[in-house]
């Protein structure tokens, strides 16, 4: 069974991330075992601290969404080695799609490519008495491709010797060490067969339940084979290693993590037909052709703290979106198929997986009441935000309890530890919490970021405008307006970069040339600088 991704937005902020990690639990613990939490991008410190603090792993690093090889419904199946015989690993190619297959070494590890018209030509060379020896055939292959029954002592693994018929032996004809002879099933074959010396006798055509008398001075092995002769011959010539018929230059195969688009590409411009497909240890797990893209899984994901496409990760239109949990505005995202919404009018989304967790009667863990927790004092500024509700503070106070922390002296210590912006550079401030939106014909950029030192950002003034400038050209933003929110003052600086900056005066009372300004009362980003913005751009 495929995993189901749970993630926030892009540049996460706490509650993203908190969010993402809860909701997994909380999956989990309604039955639905296979959830992965995830982040898309760096943890801000202030979500390090509570991270450290519950002593919680942060959720993986996902970068896409997009198809991969990894989506691919592939064919296992057992591939050869480079000791597999030409006969089984000729089978093997009859088995599978196409007209070559992957070679792996000992450790299951990419080694080659052997195609049907490179291993045919070891079927029509001429008979050599060495061919055995010269290409490190294997007893086991000989045994196996018999199906013969061995007698007496084990011999090396790899055979030392030449192959005779028993036919060839003259009288006293003695046979050097390591040699092979194959013997018709009579007694006057088999005779000459022990006087040669031979360190190895197939006896072919024996029947059910032969066994052989064995003279004392004979000291080497006996194969017995239900094959005629002619068919030993044959047989035993194909039981060579397939080694040294394996193509190993041009190699052309695909990673699992590797996106079908891409894969699609270099399908396009190559002359072969099948791919092997490797982990990421290079362990071989099959083979593709460019017919198998076609049919793939569409990845499982589970949104929360946001719901609009241009927040969400990279290749979000190829993925199966199947919830969505937020408390932000409904947005312009489309799913092909029905799926779970719950979207509240709250401060926070851990404040409505708290709910979840009580409607279901799930116990909350200590750490994770803690996360939730963080991302409510997070989201409302330990209530000082319009957008904090009834809701939020009762189920801050109850994940308080339950994590055994002091809601206000851990809300300010948390607070403190994301706002220590003296330290970060302006590329960091900008990004710490920033998302985008598109309003009308407008892309628009917000970033808020909380500090207790106001005063210090004063001597970073132009490096941000200069920064925000410079993402405006690079990233086509029309309007870039950073939110600098001080709760202890009361308020907010807003500092604006772009071509649109009329929005912002329309909005906010901006003069032409102000480019910063502060707001007393402003903390929230969605309630009080979104909607102005969303109607001056619109109108």
């Amino acid at each position: 069974m495929s995993a189901t991704y749970i993630f926030g937005h892009q540049n996460p902020d706490t509650d993203s991330i908190c969010a993402a990690l809860a909701y997994a639990d909380f999956k989990q613990a309604s039955g639905i075992l296979n959830t992965k939490a995830c982040c898309l991008g760096e943890i801000n410190p202030e979500t390090a601290f509570a991270l450290a603090y519950f002593n919680c792993k942060p959720p993986m690093l996902l970068k896409t969404v997009k198809p991969q090889i990894s989506d691919l419904k592939l064919n296992t199946y057992h591939l050869p080695d480079t000791s597999t015989s030409i006969l089984k690993t000729l089978e093997c190619i009859s088995e599978t799609p196409g007209h070559s297959i992957p070679i792996v070494d000992e450790n299951d590890n990419l080694y080659g490519i052997v195609a049907l018209n490179d291993i045919l030509s070891a079927f029509i060379q001429p008979f050599q008495k060495g061919i055995l020896k010269y290409n490190h055939t294997t007893y086991a292959n000989i045994i196996d491709i018999l199906s013969a029954v061995a007698l007496g002592p084990k011999q090396p693994t790899t055979i030392t010797g030449n192959l005779y018929a028993n036919t060839e032996l003259k009288k006293d004809h003695l046979l050097q060490s390591g040699d092979i002879v194959v013997s018709a099933y009579n007694d006057n074959s088999i005779s000459k067969a022990y006087a040669s010396h031979a360190s190895t006798i197939i006896i072919a055509e024996t029947p059910i339940g032969f066994k052989p008398t064995v003279p004392e001075n004979f000291k080497g092995t006996i194969l017995i084979t239900a094959y005629p002769p002619f068919e030993v011959f044959r047989r035993i010539t194909q039981s060579i290693p397939v080694k040294n018929y394996v193509n190993r230059e041009n190699l052309e195969y695909f990673m699992t993590d590797e996106t079908i688009a891409d894969v699609k590409k270099n399908m396009l411009s190559s002359d072969h037909w099948q791919f092997p497909v490797v982990d990421e240890k290079g362990k071989v797990l099959s083979s593709i052709s460019k017919s198998d893209l076609l049919d793939y899984r569409k990845k499982q994901v589970i949104l929360v703290d946001h719901n609009e496409r241009n927040q969400s990760i990279s290749g979000i239109d190829h993925a199966a979106i199947t919830e969505v949990i937020d408390h932000h505005r409904i947005a312009e995202i489309t799913t092909a198929m029905p799926l779970f919404m719950r979207i509240e009018p709250v401060g926070c989304t851990c404040t409505i997986i708290t709910k979840m967790y009580l409607e279901k009667s799930i116990p909350i863990p200590r750490p994770i009441a803690g996360l939730m927790l963080s991302a409510i004092i997070s989201d409302t500024l330990l209530f000082n935000s319009p957008t904090c509700t009834k809701n939020d503070r009762e189920m801050a106070l109850l994940l308080a309890d339950l994590a055994s922390v002091d809601l206000y002296e851990y809300g300010r210590n948390l607070l403190n530890a994301g706002s220590n912006i003296d330290k970060m550079t302006p590329t960091e401030i900008l990004f710490a919490d920033s998302k985008s939106f598109v309003m009308g014909e407008y892309k628009i950029c917000v970033s808020q970021i909380n500090t207790g030192d106001f005063k210090g950002l004063y001597h970073k003034m132009d490096a941000l405008l200069e920064t925000m400038s410079s993402l405006c050209e690079k990233d086509q933003i029309d309007l870039f307006i950073l939110m600098i929110t001080d709760i202890v003052l009361g308020g907010s600086e807003l500092m604006i970069a772009g071509h649109a900056k009329h929005l912002a005066q329309k909005a906010f009372g901006f003069t032409p040339k102000e480019t910063n300004k502060y707001f007393e009362g402003f903390f929230s980003r969605k309630k009080q600088v979104i909607p102005p913005l969303m109607h001056v751009a619109v109108n």
